[in-house]
């Protein structure tokens, strides 16, 4: 048995050999540039797959093709045609099924810089925009005007956004309370931010069920409940009747909260260097 396998190893070993032309130095330098190259494509495209519908089943191929080498190794036959089948024809259905965010990931690509393609390290939210929201949140909190602010983060809501209008925004405190004003045509329904930006207003959201939400609350709260059950979203409401200011995360509302612990809250949760600096803290401890 145990021959068998070192046998088969090395027979992989000498095929990839001739595969690569690794015959002399020069070859083994562009291998290594090459499969660099390949990993940060691999990373780019993972970045945007996870933010969409599609990283659960991103996920699942990549096990499928774990179990497809494993059976190739050991020859079990009955799994390795299986997954050869599966592997040709579900692949193209999968190009078909999830055409939209293939096609939204390549428009994305053309829309970047260069310099900026293989950036992992871009915050969140910037400082000065957690700052601008809680400004506006603290402004409308004293004049009890509602609103409801989504902070998109890893899940793409891309849904929620075609039901809006389109702003593509940079992030103001004046624009904001602008855009929640009463009886302005924007004012009914969420603004959903991503980065910097207000990608969009008059967003409806899907709402949480009459049982998980207390019933002395309302729409709007019942719409930021709904969100984060379906995504990893924050969102920010201002309770149009008392003022009061909540945050809802993962079908969970924290209430009656001050314009200062709600910035706290937003720099913990969406802030990169305050949450690099958490992790360290933990680690010392």
């Amino acid at each position: 048995m145990f021959q068998n396998l070192q046998k088969k190893f090395l027979d992989i070993i000498y095929w990839l050999h001739d595969i690569l032309q690794l015959n002399s130095p020069i070859r083994v330098v562009i291998l290594i540039i090459d499969i660099v190259i390949v990993s940060l494509l691999i990373i780019y495209m993972y970045k945007f797959i996870k933010k969409t519908r599609a990283s659960q089943i991103f996920k699942g191929i990549i096990l499928l093709f774990s179990l497809f080498i494993i059976a190739k190794i050991f020859n079990m036959v009955i799994l390795n045609f299986i997954l050869t089948n599966f592997l040709t024809y579900g692949v193209v259905l999968l190009i078909v099924v999830f055409q939209p965010e293939i096609r939204n990931v390549f428009e994305q690509i053309g829309r970047q810089k260069l310099v900026d393609v293989f950036d992992m390290n871009g915050d969140i939210l910037v400082k000065h925009s957690i700052s601008e929201i809680v400004k506006a949140v603290e402004i409308m909190s004293l004049k009890k005007i509602g609103a409801l602010i989504v902070i998109q983060r890893n899940t793409n809501i891309s849904e929620v956004l075609k039901e809006g209008v389109a702003l593509s925004a940079k992030i103001s405190s004046e624009l904001i309370q602008n855009i929640f004003t009463p009886r302005t045509p924007l004012h009914d329904g969420a603004i959903v931010i991503d980065k910097s930006q207000i990608l969009a207003a008059k967003c409806i959201l899907p709402l949480a069920s009459e049982v998980a939400v207390p019933k002395n609350l309302g729409t709007r709260h019942r719409a930021a409940i709904g969100i984060t059950e379906i995504s990893d979203a924050l969102v920010v409401v201002v309770s149009e009747e008392t003022g009061t200011i909540s945050l809802a995360e993962g079908s969970n509302l924290t209430r009656n909260l001050s314009g200062d612990k709600l910035k706290e809250l937003l720099l913990t949760k969406l802030d990169r260097t305050k949450n690099s600096q958490v992790m360290k803290n933990i680690v010392k401890k």
